[in-house]
């Protein structure tokens, strides 16, 4: 269909599909029903690697994963355009002793993945101005929040990231002073990759500008689910051990339980790690509360 752009007032047409639309004359983007700006609007091209063999070299050197995985039959591959508004924020403390924060935050706004992505690092650089055209080369998502929603959400951010640091610091952090700049709506792409192994059917998402794996989950072979049973046998065992010496020494089974339960906490967790078939892995750092840090799955 042939919209109109409500700045420079360029005709162009878009696919019928789409609600937000960007003028290819000024970079306007808009709503096709209210007219109302939106901002610049970006998507980061696709990184030209594989994205099946990106997960899959991933997968071959993750702990108990089969010799041969590189050797998986990919079933389905889908690169989704996700949508995310980015914004940066520059946080201080007002009160007391400064404490300042300068941070480039990524709030996804709609699409099955917004909870996977959600504190996901993305890149700041390599972004372009919106071409139509990736409509068409994958599964494309329009926003489901408001600019509005999402920049609470990132000043939510910011202010956790300030009283961590203040914490960390020991410090008061008394008033807080959030300056943020929107720096525009990006559709960043997502591949979905499925792949089978021995009979069954598992799935992974890359990050499709870099191809880091944001989520993987590969088969874990039974040698390596029996040493972190033995592991967490040995644990367990240690635990009823020291038990014994405190209940010997204190005269009191008080000691005892307080060998096992820590013992038992923490074969609990290899046992759990020892017994399933399928583990999931990602090799993404993700900000929580203000610091970056591992998140295994």
């Amino acid at each position: 269909m042939e919209v109109q752009c409500p700045t420079c007032s360029a005709k162009f047409k878009v696919p019928d599909t789409v609600s937000v639309a960007t003028c290819p004359y000024c970079g306007t983007t808009f709503q096709l029903e209210t007219k109302e700006e939106l901002g610049e609007h970006f998507f980061f091209p696709p990184m030209r690697k594989d994205a099946g063999g990106v997960l899959l070299k991933f997968i071959s050197r993750q702990y108990g994963a089969p010799a041969d995985i590189t050797g998986a039959k990919i079933t389905k591959k889908e690169l989704h355009w996700v949508p995310v508004y980015f914004f940066y924020l520059h946080g201080k403390s007002t009160r007391w002793s400064t404490i300042e924060e300068v941070r480039f935050v990524g709030i996804p706004a709609g699409s099955p993945f917004q909870g996977m992505l959600k504190d996901y690092p993305f890149p700041i650089r390599g972004k372009r101005f919106f071409d139509e055209a990736v409509v068409g080369k994958g599964k494309y998502y329009e926003p489901k929040m408001s600019r509005e929603e999402a920049e609470a959400m990132a000043r939510s951010i910011m202010e956790s990231a300030l009283r961590s640091e203040a914490s960390q610091e020991d410090k008061s952090l008394g008033g807080v002073e959030i300056e943020v700049k929107y720096q525009g709506l990006v559709h960043y792409p997502l591949w979905e990759v499925h792949y089978e192994y021995g009979g069954q059917n598992f799935v992974g998402y890359v990050d499709g500008t870099d191809g880091r794996v944001v989520q993987a989950e590969y088969p874990l072979m039974s040698g390596a689910r029996k040493k972190a049973s033995l592991l967490g046998a040995g644990v367990l065992a240690a635990g009823l051990i020291i038990g014994i010496i405190a209940a010997g020494a204190y005269g009191s089974a008080w000691g005892l339980i307080g060998g096992l339960i820590p013992g038992g906490a923490g074969a609990f967790g290899i046992f759990r790690k020892g017994a399933v078939k399928k583990r999931k892995v990602s090799e993404v750092m993700r900000l929580n509360k203000g610091n970056l840090y591992f998140r295994p799955m």
